[in-house]
């Protein structure tokens, strides 16, 4: 028998082997279960050392070439075949990897409660009771028919710790911070931003007690009649499923947002069981303004000297993002100095005074902005505090 031809067994022998290579290699890249891919890793091996034999036996040097490249170009195509029909999937179900899932959805322990918190006694005992107070005494509000659970929507301008408050909320209560973004929420893929709301109420129920806090909940919620996208529409109605579908009080979840433009906040998600309760968080008063100075004080070399009370009279209007800012640049006067050869010195009090001629407050277009808003959607009695803030500006 030549060298050329092949046993009639021995050549079943070899096609059932090629076979198994090919199915096995097809399996492995089609499944994603990393115990199946050892298996078939296995099997690859086996099955691949068993044909090379045989085949080294029973062919020809020039037929092992062939055979080779014919096997190497099937599962080339059926290997890109596969790869395009899992992108396809992926697609259609909504999971691509440019998608977002609950591993996404981050989960927080905040170690800050209200007495990090300067200020804003009134804002803060308003939390109190529609947050706090119904995780501490749930039965107490239950015999008294008093409602719970409604969300609590925080307004004012950017920079004036609307996400700190809702950190430190959850701090206070003991609650696990579930601080859902824009970009955690938003998805190119049809469907899967839904998905992701659903996702993000489930999470805070699986963490108990928790307080889900829907940060820009504007970019979200915005009035449907405003918007000319479907994909928006759906946004708005997924929420207020999510909100009136959810049992709140009895899972210990309750929920918190935040926006800079509460007047684009669609007004189905402002009734009573939904964001009910508004908070205006306006600039730092005086007193919160001397303890935010205190506080960043004792994180730079200030010098004794300097009058924080005055600097803090000085920055009336100013959110707690510029006082910040204020004392970093304070702080880069001495430093440039030393960096230039000159001797290391404690902050001064002119320091202070040298940035505040050249940094004005940046939320006050922000207040002008405002009252253009509550003329224009004659919204001024929904937000009181704030008008009373903006009606004065010209």
């Amino acid at each position: 028998m030549g060298g050329c031809k092949i046993k009639k067994s021995t050549g079943k022998l070899v096609t059932v082997l090629s076979l198994t290579f090919l199915l096995t290699f097809l399996l492995l890249y089609y499944f994603e279960t990393s115990d199946f891919k050892l298996i078939a890793l296995f099997i690859i091996i086996i099955s691949a050392g068993a044909f090379l034999v045989l085949l080294t036996i029973h062919y020809t040097t020039s037929q092992q070439d062939k055979l080779m490249n014919t096997v190497a170009s099937i599962l080339y195509d059926k290997a890109i075949a596969l790869e395009e029909e899992q992108k396809q999937r992926k697609i259609a179900s909504g999971t691509a990897s440019e998608g977002k899932s609950s591993s996404f959805i981050p989960v927080d322990k905040p170690d800050i409660d209200f007495s990090n918190v300067g200020g804003l006694g009134r804002v803060k005992e308003e939390i109190r009771k529609a947050i706090i107070y119904p995780f501490e005494h749930p039965k107490l509000y239950s015999l008294y028919g008093k409602r719970i659970g409604e969300g609590i929507l925080l307004y004012g301008p950017p920079g004036c710790g609307k996400t700190f408050i809702a950190r430190a909320t959850a701090g206070e209560a003991n609650a696990s911070f579930i601080n859902l973004k824009v970009t955690d929420v938003l998805s190119k893929w049809v469907g899967q931003s839904e998905k992701n709301i659903n996702e993000a109420f489930q999470v805070a129920s699986k963490n108990k007690p928790s307080i889900l806090f829907f940060d820009e909940i504007d970019s979200l919620g915005s009035k449907r009649g405003e918007m000319s996208q479907d994909h928006s529409n759906r946004l708005v109605n997924a929420l207020l499923t999510e909100l009136d579908g959810f049992e709140g009080p009895k899972e210990k979840v309750l929920i918190l947002a935040a926006t800079n433009e509460p007047w684009h906040v669609d007004s189905a998600l402002k009734r009573p069981g939904r964001f009910s309760k508004l908070l205006f968080i306006p600039p730092p008063d005086l007193k919160a303004r001397l303890e935010i100075f205190k506080l960043l004080a004792g994180k730079k070399p200030i010098s004794h000297l300097v009058d924080l009370k005055m600097i803090a009279k000085k920055t009336a209007g100013y959110s707690c993002a510029d006082l910040e800012q204020i004392v970093e640049e304070a702080a880069d006067i001495p430093l440039k100095e030393a960096i230039r050869g000159g001797k290391s010195r404690p902050i001064r009090e002119s320091d202070f005074l040298m940035v505040l001629k050249r940094r004005p407050s940046s939320i006050q277009p922000w207040f002008r902005h405002g009252k253009q808003q509550l003329v224009l959607r004659n919204c001024q009695s929904e937000f009181r505090e704030l008008w009373k803030l903006v009606k004065k500006i010209n």
